[in-house]
This record gives C-alpha cells, sequence and structure tokens, in this order.
C-alpha cells in the first residue's frame, strides 16, 4: 500500500461524507463513545497536523509541524524548521497531498502571518529534510482545506482567504503530457483560480448546496453556485443568508435533518457557539428567490471551536459533527478563550430534531487548533482523532473496536469542593490540593468548578438534546409611538412554550443591539418591563427600546400568561434552571432575529430578574452585558442567613432538601457568581434600604469579585451604585445603567 493511496482513502472518507449530503441521525440505544487521549508531544506549539504514512511500511503516522511521529511508537523525527511569525509557527495547515507526482505524500500548508501558500516536498526513501516550495502569497489565510473542486478526480486546495477568494489547482509531472518542455515537467505546476471576492471572509466550506451534483463553495455571508466548467466559467452569487462573521474552517455542507437538501454546519471559530444553517424550503424556479434558510444552535456552551470535522465515530453508518476548542488563538481576547478546554462529537436525531452531544475530552490540555484530523490511525477500523495546537500534539484512540470502557479517559471528572465562597484566587486539584489562582487559565478552571457546583443544587443546564426549534409564533403586533410590540410564544423545549413580548424599535438602519429584560415577582410577570402595568421604574424594556435596544422581556414560569407545574414528570429540578434554559432559547431568539446584532446582546432584570440575570449570564457568555438590581447578596447575609426565600419549587428546593437551608452547606454563593461573570461589562443596582437583598453582604461579594476582574485586566468592568432608597430601582439609577449598557454594547461594533 502507498502512502499516497492510504491519505486518499483516508480524505475522501469524509470528503464523501460531506458531498454526499448524508444525514446524521441518532440511532436508538446509540452507545456512549469511548477515547483513549495519548500525549505524543506536551510541549509541542504547531497548530496543524496530519495523518499519513511517511515511511511506507503501511502504518498511518503522525505528521505536525518541524516533525513527524514514527507509528506504533510515535519516535519523533525532524521534518523541517518551521518559521515563527509574530510567536505562532507558520504551519496553519499541513494537507497531505502529492503535488509532484512521485509517489511520496507531500504537505501543503496556507498560513495567515506570511501569506504565504506553500508545498513541503517529501524527501523520498532517505526521510530526511523536507523542502518548502513557494505557491503563491496571496494574501491572509485562517487556514485551507483539500477538495475536488473541478471534479477531475484530483484535489485542489481551497484557502480561507480573508481578503481573497480563490482556489488552487495542480498538475505533477507525471501528469502532464510527455510532449511539453522538460522546463514544465520538472515540478508541480500550481495554477490558480480566482472567484468572486463576496465569498472571502472568516469561514469558507464545499458541497452541493443546491442538488445540481457540483460541489458549491459557501462563505459567512452566502454561497458561490458551481458552473458547468468549475475553471472557466463564472461562479455565480447567491446572497441567501447571513452565518457569523468568523466561521469555522470548514463550514459543512450535509443533509443534517434527511429532508434531501443540503444544511450548512458551523461554529464561531472566536466566539460562542455551534449552529446548523436548515435549509427549509426550495425555491419554485430557478428565477425565483433562493430558498429559505432557518438557523439553530447547537450548543453555547463551547467557544472558539476554529475547526469541525465529519466522521462516523461509533461504526453505526451515520456521521458525528466534532468540535474542538482551539487554545488562545487571540491570547485572551475573545469570549471563553479560558474556559477549559473541551472536543465533543455532536450527533442529530432526525425523530426529535435535536443533536446529542457526547463529550470527547474535557479540561485536558487537547485542543483543535487549525487543522485537525480524522483517520485510523491504527487501523483496528474505527475513527480516530488526532489534535495539534500550542497547546500539544495528541492522539484519541477510539475504543469502539475495542470496547474496553477501562481504557477510556472521556469519563466525568471529581470536581473538588470549597468551604469558603469568598476566597476566589484559589483553586483545587482533583485531589483536593490547593494552590493560588494567578492566571486567567486558572481562573477557567476555578470558573468551571463554580458551574458545577451551582448545577448541584439548580439541576444541570439541559444538553442540547432539549433544543427543540424555536417555532416563534406571533400571536399579537401593537405599534406605539417609538416601537412594536409584538405578543409572541417560543418553544424553550419539547412540549413547553414560553409567552414573550418582543419590542421592536423603528427606523432601524441596521442590525442593533438587544436586551433580554427580565421581570420581577409580580403577577403580571412581562407586562411590568414591557410597560403595560406594575411599576413605572421597572418599565426598562419599554424604556430600552425607546433608546433603540430590540428587547425580548419573557414571562418567568408561573407568572403573567405562563402556566407553569414545577413539580409535574419531566420537570428540571428547579424553577430557577428552568428559567435559565428559557432565557438562554430568548438568546437564541434574539440572536436569530434579523434586526439583532447578535455579538452586541445584554440582560436587565430587578429583584427575581436581577438574580436571573446573573444566573443566565454565568452560563450564558453570548450575553455581553448585563445590569442587575437589587438582584443578590451574600447568602449569609440574605435574612441573616435564612434561605428559606430560596428554596421552593419556584426557585432551587435543593437548597431546602439537600443543604438544609445552611448557607454554610450550599456549595456557591454569589461571591462565585459575579466573579464568573468577568470580564463582561456588570452594573448592579444595590440600595442602601434593600431589606431583602442587604447591602453589607453585597459590598463583600463586590470586594471578592473585583480581585477576577482585576486578574482579567477588566476592573472598570464591575461597576456598582448605592443609592439611598429601597427595594428600587430609581429613574437616576437607570439612566446611569442605560449609559452602562450604550457604552458596552451600542460602541462595540
Amino acid at each position: 500500500m502507498t502512502g499516497h493511496g492510504w491519505i486518499r482513502r483516508s480524505c475522501l472518507m469524509v470528503v464523501a461524507a460531506v458531498l454526499a449530503c448524508l444525514a446524521i441521525s441518532l440511532p436508538t440505544g446509540a452507545a456512549d463513545l469511548l477515547f483513549r487521549r495519548h500525549e505524543l508531544n506536551a510541549t509541542s506549539a504547531y497548530p496543524s497536523c496530519a495523518v499519513m504514512d511517511v515511511n511506507r511500511d503501511g502504518k498511518a503516522d503522525i505528521v505536525c509541524g518541524g516533525f513527524w511521529y514514527e507509528a506504533p511508537n510515535w519516535q519523533r523525527r525532524f521534518l523541517r524548521d518551521v518559521e515563527m511569525i509574530g510567536g505562532r509557527y507558520d504551519d496553519y495547515s499541513n494537507l497531505p497531498l502529492d503535488a509532484n507526482g512521485d509517489g511520496w505524500l507531500d504537505l501543503v500548508s496556507a498560513n495567515y502571518r506570511s501569506r504565504k501558500l506553500y508545498w513541503i516536498e517529501h524527501p523520498g526513501k532517505s526521510l530526511g529534510a523536507w523542502t518548502p516550495h513557494m505557491v503563491d502569497m496571496p494574501g491572509p489565510m485562517e487556514t485551507a482545506r483539500l477538495y475536488d473542486i473541478d471534479a477531475d478526480g484530483q484535489f485542489d486546495v481551497l484557502p480561507n482567504g480573508v481578503e481573497f477568494a480563490a482556489w488552487w489547482s495542480v498538475a505533477s509531472p507525471s501528469s502532464r503530457a510527455k510532449g511539453a518542455p522538460k522546463a514544465e515537467r520538472s515540478g508541480p505546476r500550481w495554477t490558480r483560480h480566482d472567484l468572486p471576492k463576496e465569498v472571502a471572509g472568516h469561514g469558507i466550506g464545499f458541497g452541493d448546496v443546491n442538488g445540481d451534483g457540483r460541489g458549491d463553495i459557501v462563505g459567512p455571508r452566502g454561497w458561490l453556485e458551481a458552473p458547468a466548467d468549475r475553471r472557466t466559467d463564472r461562479w455565480r452569487w447567491h446572497a441567501d443568508f447571513e452565518l457569523h462573521r468568523d466561521c469555522s474552517i470548514p463550514i459543512l455542507v450535509m443533509d443534517v435533518d434527511g429532508d434531501g437538501d443540503s444544511d450548512l454546519v458551523y461554529a464561531r471559530a472566536h466566539n460562542i457557539g455551534v449552529y446548523w444553517l436548515e435549509q427549509a424550503g426550495r425555491p419554485a424556479a430557478p428565477a425565483t428567490k433562493g430558498p429559505r434558510w432557518v438557523r439553530h444552535a447547537i450548543d453555547t456552551s463551547i467557544s472558539q471551536a476554529h475547526s469541525l470535522l465529519v466522521a462516523d465515530l461509533d461504526n453505526d453508518d451515520r456521521t458525528e459533527v466534532i468540535a474542538g476548542k482551539r487554545y488562545l488563538g487571540r491570547d485572551g481576547r475573545d469570549p471563553g478563550e479560558y474556559d477549559p478546554l473541551a472536543i465533543y462529537a455532536y450527533t442529530f436525531d432526525r425523530d426529535k430534531r435535536t443533536w446529542r452531544r457526547r463529550a470527547i475530552s474535557e479540561g485536558s490540555k487537547a485542543a483543535f487548533g487549525l487543522d485537525p484530523k480524522a483517520a485510523d490511525v491504527d487501523g483496528d477500523g474505527d475513527v480516530d482523532l488526532v489534535a495539534a495546537d500550542r497547546s500539544g500534539l495528541f492522539w484519541f484512540e477510539n475504543l469502539a473496536a475495542k470496547g474496553n470502557k477501562a481504557l477510556a479517559t472521556n469519563r466525568p471528572t471529581v470536581v473538588p469542593s470549597y468551604a469558603d465562597h469568598s476566597k476566589l484566587l484559589i483553586m483545587k486539584d482533583e485531589r483536593g490540593a490547593e494552590r493560588p489562582v494567578k492566571t486567567p487559565q486558572e481562573w477557567g478552571q476555578r470558573r468551571a468548578h463554580i458551574l458545577a457546583h451551582v448545577q448541584r443544587v439548580m439541576g444541570d443546564l439541559p444538553d442540547p438534546e432539549m433544543r427543540v426549534a424555536l417555532d416563534v409564533k406571533v400571536l399579537k403586533e401593537e405599534r406605539t409611538e417609538h416601537y412594536t410590540r409584538q405578543t409572541i410564544t417560543y418553544a424553550a423545549e419539547p412540549g413547553d412554550r414560553v409567552p414573550a413580548y418582543l419590542l421592536i424599535p423603528h427606523k432601524l438602519t441596521g442590525r442593533a443591539p438587544a436586551m433580554l429584560c427580565l421581570h420581577q415577582t409580580t403577577r403580571i410577570g412581562k407586562g411590568e418591563p414591557a410597560g403595560l402595568g406594575g411599576l413605572k421604574n421597572l418599565h426598562y424594556a419599554h424604556e430600552l427600546a425607546e433608546r433603540g435596544y430590540v428587547c425580548l422581556a419573557p414571562d418567568y414560569p408561573s407568572f403573567g400568561d405562563y402556566e407553569f407545574d414545577f413539580t409535574a414528570p419531566g420537570r428540571l429540578p428547579s424553577g430557577s434552571m428552568k428559567a435559565i434554559w428559557n432565557n438562554l432559547r430568548g438568546v437564541d431568539l434574539l440572536e436569530s432575529a434579523p434586526q439583532v446584532d447578535g455579538d452586541r446582546i445584554g440582560c436587565i432584570g430587578h429583584s427575581l430578574g436581577g438574580h436571573n440575570t446573573i444566573f443566565t449570564a454565568v452560563f450564558d457568555q453570548r450575553i455581553k452585558a448585563m445590569v442587575s438590581s437589587c438582584g443578590f447578596t451574600a447568602f449569609h447575609h440574605y435574612y441573616k442567613g435564612n434561605l428559606a426565600g430560596w428554596t421552593s419549587d419556584r426557585y432551587m428546593p435543593r437548597i431546602r432538601t439537600a443543604h438544609a437551608n445552611d448557607p454554610n452547606k450550599v456549595p456557591f454563593d454569589f461571591y462565585e457568581l459575579v466573579a464568573a461573570l468577568a470580564p463582561r461589562p456588570f452594573f448592579i443596582n444595590a440600595p442602601t434600604g434593600d431589606h431583602n437583598f442587604e447591602v453589607t453582604g453585597v459590598k463583600k461579594v463586590v470586594a471578592a469579585a473585583q480581585e477576577v476582574y482585576a486578574l482579567r485586566g477588566a476592573k472598570e468592568n464591575l461597576y456598582v451604585i448605592y443609592p439611598e432608597v429601597g427595594h428600587d430601582f430609581p429613574e437616576t439609577v437607570r439612566r446611569e445603567a442605560y449609559a452602562f449598557l450604550d457604552k458596552a454594547l451600542k460602541s462595540a461594533k
């Protein structure tokens, strides 16, 4: 078996999965995935890798940057010196391709900082140093992938150009006419094929979008329809949809729901979330407007998934989408960068129309980088994963064929407990050994412990399996002087719909910032923030809509128009977690609204809405700024430590049933919750006369949380005001809060 044939079959397996638009579906009783993590090089800092038979011994070796690792013992061997630019290796892809036709696999590298596209020549039998050769210098490229773009049976190179759009075909000397001049037959001939520039941007994909049998090219703002002759004819641009501005590479083109047309799956490379775009309708005729596309969130707990893979991991003839977090892609400047690293597999359940998430790795040093690989590394008949980034090089051995659960490393880990919740800058390992938190990365681990302990009390945050289509229904629409108020419901989970008001300002000139507006404990629920009754000082959705914000005001379960039985079978363990999930789905709604800039969403609330603003924002980092009025105090300062008010079924009954209403036994406190919001802007209204949430406890929480905000370099983002009033949100404070939001959201375009 030649190295070229081996890697070609591995690559074609993945490409065929995309081009054939296979439906991905969860079979009944699908087993959990079992993976064993192998650390091949803990100090490797190259962001790309390849799986290929380097030495033609019939075994799959692993290539990563300047070295290759010989199977089966993974002995590291020199490959080449890789240039470092600005602290990053200039090796943003490792694409195996026999460029010169000599039967040995070479590599193709497409790069951002050097702007170079080059191929690296295999030395042949000597297995010595590899030689880079320049192909072109077209501009910054996030990375590249191999596809047979012109359907000639040979792989082509499709870079993700940020400022340009083109693909390259390659003709090896052996593939060219024997009568050509010798100079033309001495090396591979690369040909650039320019594409309409509209497809340039962050994110690219390839697949048959319109079902005509040709592979099209997808970008963040639309797709290019492939012509009959991909090399000479004009590709036609279709601005049919708008994804996020920082899409993964690749954007997957596949029939997710099995309805016969192609959908898109992508992640946010520098932000939060994995999504799919459903092709929900076909045009009646070629001249009519294109199909309707509907965006659905899959998972908004993962961030920085710069690269996606698609493979059948459990040998059930159905493919999984695999997303892995990148390691500090922008050195901590992006949301969620310091969260623990994770790799997840997602499988679509065609009957439920939701996704199942299974963990391959959580909390290890393994990251997906810019060019991970899915291939049968050990030749046992299942698909393994190889992940390379600045945090190391790892092989994830799939145990599906072996079935040995004892070897699996993707099992739940022990979360240590913390007795003093006000001491934020300490963390513990699994054995309980304590050490100081000195870096944002260490705080990210401590933050993960906080979220785990909150879920001990509230119940687990629902998995993607509960994320049904929103199915927004507009029941009524009323036009006011400054905005249109829609009475709506949206699906939060199977069998449950949330009543809400959606306020859309008039005369919007583009995508606007949005606010999730959560009400206090009041019979009329959402009607109060919407300005339809209750206290005038709490009409903040109405006032923010007048200021140009799109506002969503949902009912909390059992308030307003939302009848809800917290004790019915199948309910979440707490009303608090149910509200968090409903609010998170509300963010899904705002993010998908055509009037909203999904990167400028905030949350505001008073009293019940005040602490639910905190709860929701802790679990949803898409919320970029928060305002909490009269929303919290440290548990020991809540009615002198009597936590009975928190323990009804509507809130957190486990505080009573599992923790005896004792603040010393509850495994989290507001010190940790407020700190977990860092570094995002957070405005706190804490009146000195608030008898529900005693101000001394608020001051203690703020003082502790400031240490974490300072660690994240954002001390100014935690802002608190102490008006001399009671449990209220007075006009002067609201004006200051709105100015705070304007600075955080309106100036963040």
